[in-house]
């Protein structure tokens, strides 16, 4: 049974997979997000498998508007096919209007069981999860996407735990999450990391450094990565850092890093 209380120490900026094995443990995490969501001011936008018995019990939120509740069918396949742009500039759309209508942030929550099936699209899946980071790194939005064990091949969970900062299970320590957290910075302009990049969040790394850049215009202000709050950088996130840093020699560093991240990042040539 995964703990609330780990859904508790979520935040603004934060993207985390959240793998549930049973339907208790599904409407558990459910509700204690959308309830974290109205006590903290947020809109909260449910896509997935109709709920009755949630919009029911939280009628005055979904007639307030800070409760959104969608079918699948009527979000992600919208058009009769899973179109990830399309999707991540939705969510762009919809924090932008919770920040308008005076909401404090904006809570999505996707059940993704839908992608258990074949859909046209379903194969950039991974693609999706990955690069949707760049709408939490500004630190209004936050989502929480759920995955079914028992719908979803290890292979294919796989694919789309590493393209999320963070991921939890029933076997998640509550104070290790999120395990990584990516937010935008304006003065020096950039992104701040924190906590600890490996194997399991390499992929939203890599496309949280490479949309970072990809944001930028040439003659922008150089871009800073902080790195002062990350406490752990396995090998192969170092040589990822660095090598995108290579690619900007004129245009990124990388600060604050520990005594331990130092070196890891000086092997691969990194300026710190």
């Amino acid at each position: 049974m995964i703990e609330t209380s780990a859904l508790d120490r979520l935040r603004p900026g934060d993207h985390v997979c959240v793998v549930v094995e049973d339907d208790e443990s599904r409407l558990r995490s459910l509700v204690t997000f959308i309830r974290g969501g109205l006590r903290d001011g947020h809109r909260t936008l449910y896509f997935g498998p109709a709920e009755p018995a949630i919009e029911a019990g939280l009628a005055p939120a979904v007639a307030s508007g800070a409760l959104r509740m969608a079918t699948p069918e009527a979000t992600y396949l919208a058009g009769g096919a899973f179109e990830p742009e399309a999707t991540i500039e939705g969510w762009r759309v919809a924090s932008a209007a919770a920040r308008a209508d005076g909401f404090t942030g904006l809570r999505a929550i996707g059940d993704m069981s839908w992608a258990s099936s074949p859909v046209p699209g379903g194969d950039r899946l991974g693609w999706y999860e990955a690069n949707v980071n760049r709408v939490f790194a500004d630190g209004f939005a936050m989502a929480m996407c759920v995955y079914d064990r028992r719908l979803f091949r290890d292979a294919d969970l796989r694919r789309v735990t590493w393209s999320h900062p963070a991921t939890m299970d029933g076997g998640t320590d509550p104070r290790s999450v999120p395990l990584l957290r990516a937010l935008r910075t304006i003065d020096p302009r950039g992104i701040r990391l924190q906590g600890e990049a490996d194997l399991s969040n390499r992929d939203a790394l890599l496309a949280i450094m490479e949309n970072l850049v990809a944001d930028t215009e040439p003659g922008d202000q150089p871009l800073t990565v902080d790195v002062s709050g990350v406490t752990f950088l396995d090998p192969a996130a170092a040589r990822l850092l660095t090598r995108v840093a290579a690619a900007e020699p004129d245009r990124m560093r990388v600060v604050g890093a520990a005594p331990a991240v130092q070196r890891l990042l000086a092997v691969d040539g990194a300026t710190t």
